[in-house]
């Protein structure tokens, strides 16, 4: 399984014949990955060298400027109703942010080794057409995640406008904002890479300070003593690591299949993983832990705990708060929206080889677009959606702890031009394996997230074996821990067909 560290240099991209699947520019030269504007014409095909300028600092500003819109902080609040006291609350999502960061670190790795994003990249592990596991899960989460942090950027857009200019909370308010976060990030992320850095640049400056100025808006209310309620699961232990696995380490996973989009542009010769692994796990955790801790802390001031943390953040907020709120409630979440939109258009392109990234990215626009209008028109979608992104987890776990293994197996040494295999719809080198596919990578992956689903507990269903550890939901790290138990021993008993 994965490359022999001794059969490469040390440097894993080295010169390859990428180009023969590049179309050429005038005179045979291969175009450039961007036009003047700053368009983006790379997909998921290699990215060419000379277009790999980013630093580990640029990720650091694309991932935190993602993660200062009103949704991420909302993840503080879900916590909460889950019945735990504040420093309970911050301390579970930390726990579980950083177990989440482990697993994330070798995926933001493969995508500066393999100059690709992760589910091309995980061709590695799971075999070049058995990568698309890897696509499907990104591609699904990424909508999911569209569709939650709309509906959570345009409610709050509503009520404090509501509370501002006297408009209606009605269907057509809110279709109105929910149409212009959707347009804001679609035109984002079909342009692509380099206006996600600027987007996420002026976001993460702007929001940045909006975010942290929350808990000084409610400084006079804020119950830092505050104990909570009777815990979801009838016991402390229980409720905080169902906290810690759900919100911290379920949040975490979501990137998983996602984070090598930006990491893709940086190059591993340039700032190796010394560098760029340090400030990735600083970025991320930060990223999930501390507008999460932000959400908690206001949350206590709130007159209702567990009202909607939208409607009770618009509301209740003092005025000089409220007039900054409005267009950061409304396109704080274009950051995460551009960039799940960026992703899964990357996603769909993986799937569906022979269109391009800006065409597939429009697709996935209108796919999202029609999902966010059915939640509006239908609210009991959006319960079922946020259970959805649950159970995404739970397919996530094991399909990123045997990307990790394989990572850490090869030294983080990969042939990135026999990743493009499928891409070139050609058959044959190293990961060919059996049919394109490693039957013990997918078969890992199958029962892990069996296991995992078996075992789940959501606020709307649980899985017949949920009790299987006293009432703690363990379904995450036991789908995890199965499936590198399953994978292991048979990593290395599939050969390499060339």
């Amino acid at each position: 399984m994965g490359v022999d560290p001794g059969r490469l240099p040390e440097d894993s991209v080295r010169p390859s014949e990428s180009g023969r699947h590049r179309s050429a520019g005038p005179g045979g030269a291969e175009p450039a990955g961007f036009d003047s504007s700053g368009f983006e014409r790379n997909g998921v095909d290699r990215i060419p060298e000379s277009d790999r300028t980013s630093t580990p600092w640029t990720f650091f500003v694309i991932f935190i400027g993602g993660s200062v819109g009103l949704g991420a902080v909302a993840f503080g609040w879900v916590g909460m109703t889950f019945g735990l006291g504040l420093w309970a609350t911050i301390s579970a999502i930390a726990v579980g942010t950083a177990v989440g960061v482990l697993l994330l670190v070798p995926l933001v790795l493969l995508g500066s080794r393999t100059a690709t994003n992760n589910a091309t990249g995980s061709g590695a592990a799971f075999g070049v057409r058995g990568r698309l596991i890897g696509s499907g899960i990104g591609l699904l989460t990424c909508l999911v995640s569209v569709g939650l942090t709309v509906w959570t950027s345009g409610a709050a857009g509503v009520a404090v406008a509501g509370r501002l200019f006297g408009l209606p909370d009605s269907v057509g308010t809110q279709a109105v904002v929910f149409a212009l976060v959707a347009a804001v990030s679609a035109a984002v992320a079909i342009w692509g890479y380099r206006w996600l850095v600027r987007c996420t640049a002026a976001i993460f400056a702007i929001g940045g300070i909006l975010m942290v100025l929350m808990p000084v808006a409610f400084s006079g209310r804020i119950q830092w003593g505050y104990a909570g309620s009777e815990p979801l699961l009838g016991t402390f232990g229980a409720t905080w690591l169902l906290v810690a696995t759900t919100v911290g380490v379920g949040g975490a996973l979501v990137v998983c299949t996602i984070v090598g989009d930006w990491t893709r542009y940086i190059r591993s010769d340039v700032h190796p993983p010394s560098k760029l692994a340090p400030v990735a796990a600083v970025a991320l955790f930060l990223g999930f832990a501390v507008p999460a801790a932000i959400g908690a802390i206001v949350s206590t001031a709130f007159t209702d705990p567990f009202a909607p943390f939208p409607a009770s953040l618009a509301g209740e907020s003092p005025l000089w708060y409220a007039v900054p709120l409005l267009p950061f409630a409304v396109l704080g979440g274009v950051g995460l929206v551009a960039q799940s939109l960026y992703s899964a258009g990357l996603d769909l392109e993986a799937l569906v080889v022979r269109i391009t990234r800006a065409r597939a990215t429009v697709i996935i626009a209108a796919v999202g677009v029609v999902l966010v209008y059915l939640g509006l028109l239908a609210p009991t979608i959006q319960g079922a959606i946020g259970a959805a992104l649950l159970i995404l987890a739970e397919l996530s776990a094991p399909w990123a702890v045997i990307v990790g293994i394989d990572f850490v197996k090869t030294g983080g040494r990969y042939d990135p031009d026999d990743l493009q295999v499928f891409n070139r719809r050609e058959t044959g080198g190293r990961y060919w394996y059996t049919g394109g596919w490693h039957r013990g990578a997918v078969l890992a992956w199958a029962v892990g997230s069996v296991v995992g689903l078996l075992t789940i507990q959501t606020l709307l269903f649980s899985g017949p074996l949920a009790g299987v550890a006293a009432g703690v939901d363990v379904s995450l790290l036991l789908g995890a821990l199965v499936a590198a138990l399953i994978y292991l021993p048979l990593r290395g008993r599939t050969t390499q067909r060339v």
